[in-house]
Formats: C-alpha cells, structure tokens, sequence
C-alpha cells in the first residue's frame, strides 16, 4: 500500500514539473537582498550581513553575477571587525534540471574593513569569493535560493602587518527575478 502512494506521488510530482513552464532562459534577471550569518575561519568569530546579489544569465548555462555583503554585527564581545563591506562581480555555471538550479562561481572584488580597536580609516583590499548554491524557481517572478560562499580577504593593520578575515558566509531566502528577453516558444 505504502509502495503505492509513493509511486503516485512521484508520478503526480513528475507529472507537476514536467508541465511547468520553463524560467531559467538567457536573458533572466534575478535579485534578492537577505541576512546572512557567517564563520570567521581564522579567528574563533560569527559575523551577521546584509547580503544582496543581481545575476543576469547569459544562457541557461552561464551567468554574470555580484554580490555585495554589508557587515552588520559581531556575535562576539571582542570582535575583530568594526564596520566593513564585501563586493563581487564574476561569472557562475548552472547545472539546471527542469526549473531547478545548481550553481558555482568564482567572483574577484573588493573589500573594506575596519578593525574594532583602530582609530585608522578603513582600507579596500583585493579580495575573492567562491560560491556554490541552489534555486528553484517556483513561479515566473520569484525563486527559492540557498548559497554558501567562501571568501577569501586580508584585514590591514599598519603597525601589525594583516590579518586573513576569511569567512563561510550561508545566504538563503527569497529572491525575485524577470524575464528580459522573450522566450523562443
């Protein structure tokens, strides 16, 4: 009995996915803006950000994408951090089954922070980013997306040298997209 309700079941959901329109085409714009909680891996730290991103697919394979991550606090009494944002921009790869999306890209940018203890102003930094996720896209205007990203930057300290701020930032909410060319229907 049970055997028969999953079958059912699957063949309902396959039936489902196969009938919904396709979203992920050249030309998709999508965004979303979150709270994203991170992982410092050099130094014992969980941070919070405001995290937003814009893609653009080129194809249903490639797409242009940047991330911006604006700090917003430190778990920790004692943070390392003050004040400090991330930007990205570079391209990612799909992996697409129906409207369902795996992804990884790699994103050089730029970052600047602050140290809680210093009276010096901020510093940009070359930094990079490596990003893997997933989406579904639910209907023809907003999508589901989950992403961990490893950031890879330094924290200049004049009288010290740097310090590696390198983190694992999780971002997952909802996004929203449109379609900016037609579909070849």
């Amino acid at each position: 009995m049970v055997n028969r309700i999953l079958c059912v079941m699957f063949i309902s959901i396959g039936h489902y996915t196969s009938a919904q329109d396709q979203y992920i085409q050249p030309g998709l714009l999508a965004a979303s803006i979150t709270y994203s909680p991170s992982v410092m891996l050099n130094h014992a730290e969980s941070n919070f950000y405001v995290t937003g991103f814009a893609e653009y697919f080129l194809d249903e394979h490639f797409s242009f994408r940047s991330d911006t991550y604006l700090f917003l606090n430190s778990q920790n009494e004692n943070a390392l951090i003050k004040d400090g944002a991330r930007s990205y921009f570079g391209i990612a790869y799909h992996l697409n089954k129906g409207n369902w999306d795996g992804s990884i890209g790699f994103q050089p940018g730029l970052t600047i922070m602050n140290r809680k203890d210093s009276f010096l102003h901020p510093k940009i930094e070359p930094s990079a980013a490596l990003r893997i996720g997933t989406t579904y896209y639910v209907w023809k205007y907003f999508h589901f997306f989950a992403n961990l990203t490893y950031t890879r930057s330094k924290l200049a300290v004049f009288e010290r040298g740097s310090l590696a701020t390198d983190e694992l930032i999780l971002s997952a909410g909802l996004g929203f997209q449109i379609a900016t060319k037609r579909s070849k229907k």
